[in-house]
């Protein structure tokens, strides 16, 4: 929804033809046994030439665009490591997934991190095979060598490769180096392919494909273990080494000193410590089970550390869960009363629980939060009077439970997910990326394929997440049927996709800056951040909406676009609906979704005859034409076809809003303020507000004076907003006792539009006060502003 579709643009049509062409070329190659593989140290000598140039250029990568394909999808492994066969490189066929069998490899090379981390591996039998690793975050407790373990020696300076050979010179030679890479894994049921290079290559697309093993893991081969005198220490040592690396902030490495203390066989008060160690380091890495497991025991019966009970509090809070950090802050406090952590911990804890329960947030705050890169909030999610319910045609649906008012807050969800595309210049600047899937012929342009590695990475680290993602709807798509194997998650990356891509919300920073864009910008912007919102994605679509989202930061507002009973289903636009566009215009562009709508606005475009079309857009440009001089327009003949317009509707506005009149009606609201004519200006603006739905009781319609009742409030856009602030200023001038209720209805419907109206006084108040006060003219001032 408002994501970066670019599926018609003739350059990746192109390179989307490229791709298939290129698929079906490996398709022909399908379970062939390759005798032309390259050797190992030629793959390393390549790998690291392209890894040096990487880290040359690395600094003067800004507002890169990046491709990511997405392939055939396939199943991720589900069965137990022990009913696997082990296979070698060299018995790997093209273009197979090798079910039934697992390999294991070690990383002989750092990973270059593009799209994916990509190394150079090697098997026992010294055969070498390109590998790629993709959803995977290079984030900031981990450079991309760390990925797969892949890290340079300390000896190692790129300087002292030759462009002749990449050979090392002085004491850290080739051998030297490949021996100090020391990532040992377990690839379950390889994907062995044909690269887009020509070269092969093994993809693991599912997280949980690949286990990661520890060098004294009985598993790994004698002569790929760490030396001797390392696996030795003794548990004290590798817990120190574990609490230095944790100072430095290597949560990567602290967590793996952990796990090693812990394989060393500790006593029961070493286990307890080295796990309260751990558990910080997971909290720092999103590892939120892990760390709550790590805490230990809630109770003071069982829980005698202070940091136990903090942690345990601070991993239940990241999951959302503030109530039960409550509870386990409060129970700290009755041990350790001077504990000043839980205490400032306590007081924001409270803040989280009040917006979950009571819908209260301080926009002020979260405004200031926004201006953060990513604009990632401290706020609870408010599910408020809403609950999911089997929807008439579309599977499930949001309904609201009682009976709300226009504007009430229905939702207000913290992102599952949410990506940040920082568009600046300079060192701020993001790489953005493009996700071409050539099985639907859909392209991404934003951060949507960081979106998948976000969802699969939080699911992975945390598994009481998943359940949550994995059922929402997910197309035709059929995802294993096991949700874990050997202990560990299972995490299917082509479900997150599909669920994703049918799912996920563009997302400007704030919906307050991006209503105030020109009408250029409008045109221009793209929302390349994209966020996931769980519940949100519940709410199916109508183009005739009967709420409106917004957002700030992650954050994502719903509020009732106008009245609603209890027990009615909630509906927002997912593209919302387009004036020009007929019946069929309307439904390819929902394609995407899998439905058809069947609202009233794409009925009445299905039953109108062509007739009627074709003469409507014929009133519709020579109506515009009425506007070409700016500087004087003939709105006597904009008026005369409006009037004519009208006549093509045969059904009441309120049923099916006149979407084609709203804009040349706005701009005769705009036109006749510019006048100073203020009766007429309100004729104008009854008008547009009428066209869209809007259903207003007034006790003499022939009169601009004549007090009103909202009765029905029709479909909201943007541009609403002025047309009612418009109202306010006419009736300052006609008739200043109905100023009240006007400014009270141009505030609603700012509310609907950006999610608050705190900013609507030094926003849209001042222009209306300045106009009203100060002789400013509004509708130049709307004209200045371009919008």
């Amino acid at each position: 929804m408002e994501v970066d579709h670019a599926s018609s643009i003739e350059a990746l049509v192109q390179i989307f033809q490229k791709q298939k062409l290129a698929l079906q070329a490996a398709s022909e190659r399908k379970g062939e046994l390759p005798n032309d593989r390259k050797p190992r140290e030629t793959l390393v000598r390549e790998h690291m030439r392209s890894y040096i140039q990487l880290k040359s250029v690395y600094v003067q990568r800004r507002n890169m665009i990046q491709q990511s394909f997405v392939p055939p999808s396939y199943l991720p492994s589900t069965e137990p490591l022990q009913a696997l066969k082990k296979l070698y490189i060299k018995d790997l066929k093209l273009e197979t997934h090798h079910r039934g069998g697992c390999m294991l490899l070690r990383a002989v090379t750092p990973p270059t991190f593009m799209t994916a981390a990509v190394t150079i591996m090697e098997d026992e039998m010294n055969d070498g095979v390109v590998f790629q690793l993709y959803q995977q975050r290079n984030d900031r407790f981990r450079a991309a060598e760390e990925i797969l373990r892949g890290d340079l020696p300390r000896a190692f300076s790129p300087n002292r490769y030759h462009d002749d050979g990449f050979v090392l010179k002085g004491p850290a030679d080739s051998e030297t180096f490949i021996e100090q890479v020391k990532g040992v894994y377990i690839v379950k049921e390889p994907y062995y392919k044909l690269m887009n290079d020509g070269n092969y290559g093994m993809r693991v697309d599912h997280v949980s494909d690949i286990i990661f093993l520890s060098l004294v893991d009985g598993r790994v081969p004698s002569c790929w273990q760490i030396p001797i005198s390392e696996s030795r220490k003794i548990v004290n040592e590798l817990k120190q080494e574990g609490n230095l690396a944790l100072k430095a902030g290597r949560m990567y490495e602290a967590a793996e000193l952990y796990n090693r203390a812990l394989e060393s066989l500790p006593t029961a008060e070493e286990t307890r410590i080295i796990k309260l160690n751990r558990s910080l380091a997971n909290l720092r890495l999103g590892r939120y089970d892990q760390a709550l497991e790590d805490a230990g025991e809630l109770t003071a019966k069982f829980q005698r550390s202070e940091k136990g009970f903090y942690r345990a509090a601070r991993a239940l809070y990241e999951l959302g869960k503030f109530q039960e950090s409550h509870d386990a802050l409060l129970s700290l406090l009755a041990v350790y009363p001077n504990c000043n952590e839980a205490k400032e911990e306590l007081s924001r804890t409270k803040l989280r629980l009040t917006e979950q329960h009571s819908g209260y947030y301080d926009f002020s705050l979260m405004y200031e939060g926004s201006k953060l890169a990513p604009p990632h909030l401290d706020c609870a999610t408010y599910l408020g009077p809403t609950e999911i319910g089997p929807s008439n045609g579309r599977s499930r649906g949001l309904f609201v439970t009682r009976d709300v008012k226009v504007g009430e807050l229905l939702l207000c969800e913290k992102a599952f997910a949410h990506c940040f595309a920082n568009t600046g210049e300079g060192d701020s600047a993001s790489t953005i990326k493009l996700l071409l899937n050539t099985h639907t012929d859909r392209v991404f342009l934003g951060t949507q394929a960081d979106l998948v590695t976000e969802i699969v990475q939080k699911m992975y680290r945390n598994p009481s997440t998943i359940s949550a993602f994995t059922s929402l709807h997910h197309g035709e798509y059929e995802p294993a049927k096991e949700t874990e194997v050997d202990g560990e998650p299972v995490v299917d990356s082509f479900l997150v996709d599909r669920i994703m891509s049918l799912n996920v919300f563009g997302c400007p920073r704030t919906s307050r800056e991006a209503h105030f864009d020109t009408e250029q910008k409008r045109k221009e912007k793209s929302y390349h951040t994209c966020g996931f919102f769980i519940r949100a994605s519940y709410i199916n679509h109508s183009c005739y909406s009967n709420a409106r989202r917004s957002f700030i930061g992650d954050m994502q507002i719903v509020r009732a676009a106008r009245d609603l009973a209890a027990g009615s289903e909630i509906y927002f636009t997912y593209a919302g609906p387009n004036p020009n566009h007929t019946y069929e215009e309307a439904q390819k562009g929902l394609k995407s979704w899998g439905f058809s709508c069947t609202c009233t606005i794409c009925e009445h475009r299905k039953a109108t005859k062509n007739g009627v079309t074709r003469k409507r857009a014929d009133l519709l440009k020579d109506l515009m034409s009425a506007f070409d001089d700016s500087k004087n327009p003939n709105l006597p003949k904009a008026e005369q076809i409006l009037s004519a317009l009208e006549k093509t509707y045969s059904a009441p506005a309120k049923t099916v809003p006149r979407l084609a009149l709203w804009v040349p009606y706005s701009l005769l609201t705009r036109c006749y303020q510019m006048q100073n004519r203020h009766e007429k200006t309100v004729q104008m603006a009854w008008k547009v507000l009428e066209s869209q739905g809007f259903v207003i009781k007034r006790e003499n319609p022939a009169s601009t004076s004549s007090p009103f009742e909202i009765e029905h409030w029709g479909l909201m856009n943007d541009f609403l907003v002025e047309t009612w602030v418009h109202l306010w200023v006419a009736y300052a001038h006609v008739a200043r006792g109905l100023c009240d209720k006007v400014e009270k209805c141009a505030r609603m419907a700012y509310k609907l539009c950006v999610g608050e109206d705190v900013t609507f006084d030094e926003t849209y108040g001042r222009m209306a006060r300045e106009a009203m006060f100060e002789g400013v003219n509004l509708g130049r001032a709307f004209v200045a502003m371009n919008v």
